[in-house]
């Protein structure tokens, strides 16, 4: 939208240069002739009624694009607005399990290199990929908090892509949240199913405003370690 309007802009600014310096030419044209002066006044009269058409049409377009952006804006603050009070209530139902603190993990403690990922990637039935799924969700929850787990099978190349997607967590859990990913990721370098796996967080920030961060890890090959990807910001 903002490329959308300076072009506009730019355009704008041209076409009525351009009919200012057409109006400067008229204005300097004269004539002694009755006959050429009433050529010339009418000449005039018709710039001077095109230029005010297309100064009421660069006004209604300018109208219907600013109302577009303060629409956009009004909406993208209202669904802000709608997610923050959709986490509100995820926390008040959850009552004093959302207030449980995240704890740190420790390597080894949930044994993941044990987890049956080879079997994952052999399994077919949309069912037993929702116990896997759910089964992460149970293990993972006391270090991330209460998350949604999604594993997807490359069929292809016999990989997984593992993404959790914690949620109303505050900075201080964030925060542990994101420390134990590294040993996570430690832990999970064995494991060569998993080709790619994220974190994808939603919490409180210092301002108590609700941030969203990402961290995304993945193997070129099943012989090289999980590397994490500097994703822009």
């Amino acid at each position: 939208m903002t490329i959308f309007m300076f072009v506009l802009v730019v355009i704008l600014f041209l076409f009525f240069s351009y009919q200012l310096y057409v109006r400067f030419q008229l204005e300097s044209l004269d004539s002694d002739s009755p006959k050429m002066k009433r050529k010339i006044n009418f000449y005039k009269y018709q710039e001077n009624n095109r230029s005010l058409l297309f100064l009421m049409i660069a006004a209604i377009i300018f109208c219907l694009i600013l109302f577009g952006i303060l629409y956009n804006q009004d909406s993208l603050r209202k669904d802000n607005k709608d997610l923050e009070l959709k986490i509100e209530e995820i926390k008040d139902t959850r009552g004093g399990a959302s207030s449980a603190q995240i704890e740190s993990y420790k390597e080894n403690t949930l044994k993941l290199t044990e987890f049956p990922w080879k079997k994952i990637v052999e399994s077919r039935d949309a069912q037993t990929l929702d116990n896997y799924e759910l089964q992460l969700l149970r293990d993972w929850q006391p270090f991330f908090g209460e998350a949604n787990v999604a594993i997807l099978i490359s069929q292809k190349t016999e990989t997984l892509t593992v993404s959790a997607f914690p949620t109303a967590l505050t900075f201080n859990d964030f925060q542990t949240a994101e420390k134990n990913i590294g040993t996570f990721i430690k832990e999970l370098q064995p494991v060569k199913e998993i080709k790619m796996i994220d974190f994808n967080f939603t919490y409180r920030d210092k301002e108590n405003k609700l941030s969203k961060k990402s961290f995304v890890y993945t193997r070129e090959a099943k012989e090289s370690n999980l590397e994490k990807v500097e994703l822009k910001k």
